[in-house]
């Protein structure tokens, strides 16, 4: 279902997506993620919001009380997603709309990972449960916002923070967040090295060398750690999309920070597709 009125045009520093894929579950505090929708939406973009069907829990024998609890559900997720669409009509941006059913024979990332695909989104946001293995399987950024909301999402960000292990997947983060940055906004690269003395950062950016420890999860704490100590209003972070082969140390670093950190979070994909980047 398609929204479109006219009327005031919300126009940022900067909004470099054509193609914003919004996922739905029902947890979200739609005024504050419309308003990132929003700022991140280049003019003229499209925005295409998703609802995640929930699955009613198991009932032995009671048939009838899952269907009317499944469409219960449905109705209240549809009339969610228009209001957001109306919304966003009204901030001049056309929305439409759909119901992500799980499939049966694919696990439900994959599921919206191949819907992202098929619309050809170049930004996700929300907060999905796996989100690196999402970004990993749809090719697009996925903007992570956590819920509830604990950080203010500034669009467009003006303290933005960036995690590199010296990666090919770490250099396309890099290369992100200076696109999206706003004119004059500071951007650091935190380098991660279980050396810091032997330890190689960009030059072209403000850099600090954070000591990773041993495990994933203490690496996950000093990203975090510093890009709150430095104020940032993003944090940004490579990734292979938790698939096999990746350069980071640790293959849960990415899936730690998503869960620790309390500011916006975008994870780029080293398979991003070359367009985002035109």
């Amino acid at each position: 279902m398609k929204q479109w009125v006219a009327g005031p045009m919300h126009t940022p520093g900067v909004a470099p997506y054509l193609r914003v894929f919004v996922l739905m579950s029902g947890h979200e505090h739609i005024a504050s993620l419309l308003d990132c929708v929003a700022g991140w939406a280049e003019r003229g973009a499209r925005v295409h919001v998703a609802g995640l069907a929930r699955v009613p829990g198991p009932a032995p024998g009671d048939a009838i009380a899952q269907a009317a609890q499944r469409f219960c559900n449905r109705i209240t997720l549809s009339a969610m997603m228009d209001a957001s669409c109306e919304t966003l009509g009204w901030r001049g941006i056309e929305a439409d709309t759909e119901i992500i059913e799980p499939d049966e024979a694919l696990a439900q990332t994959e599921t919206i990972a191949s819907v992202a695909r098929n619309w050809h989104a170049d930004l996700m946001v929300g907060a999905p449960a796996s989100p690196v293995l999402l970004a990993g399987l749809s090719d697009c950024p996925v903007l992570v916002l956590p819920t509830p909301f604990a950080h203010h999402c500034c669009v467009p960000p003006q303290r933005v923070f960036v995690a590199s292990d010296g990666s090919a997947a770490s250099a396309m983060a890099v290369r992100e967040a200076a696109r999206i940055a706003a004119p004059g906004a500071a951007i650091r690269v935190g380098y991660v090295a279980c050396d810091p003395q032997q330890a190689r950062h960009p030059e072209d950016f403000d850099a600090v060398v954070l000591a990773a420890g041993h495990e994933g999860e203490g690496t996950a704490h000093a990203i975090v750690e510093a890009a709150q100590l430095w104020r940032a209003d993003l944090l940004v972070l490579g990734t292979r999309g938790g698939q096999a082969g990746g350069r980071w140390r640790y293959g849960s670093v990415a899936a730690e920070v998503a869960q620790r950190t309390v500011m916006p979070l975008l994870l780029v994909p080293q398979t991003v597709r070359s367009e985002t980047f035109a």
